[in-house]
């Protein structure tokens, strides 16, 4: 895989996070405690795209990089880094931009 395709699949991690702040957690009632990074939900969210991460990462590595076994760090740092990215897409700390005129 080269620049462009990790530039895709960073792309593709923060806009999952991004539609899952803007078209989920926003049409929900507004929760006792604000979203952030801990939250048990975002957490969740995080959880659980961690998981998929880890099964798409073992398949890119199995049919695109074409590795005959489980390449275990190669498979932990994509879905951490994938990750680490998402979660700024579903950051709602940063939903308000003061974006000037």
């Amino acid at each position: 895989m080269g620049f462009l395709n990790y530039l895709l699949l960073g792309t593709l991690a923060f806009a999952s996070g991004w539609a899952i702040r803007v078209y989920v957690l926003a049409k929900k009632p507004d929760p006792k405690r604000p979203y952030s990074l801990k939250h048990p939900v975002i957490l969740s969210y995080l959880a659980i795209f961690f998981a998929i991460m880890l099964l798409v990462s073992w398949l890119i590595g199995k049919y695109l990089l074409g590795h005959e076994h489980l390449d275990v760090p190669f498979v932990l740092v994509n879905s951490a880094v994938a990750t680490f990215v998402f979660s700024f897409g579903i950051s709602p700390d940063l939903a308000g931009y003061d974006v000037p005129d």
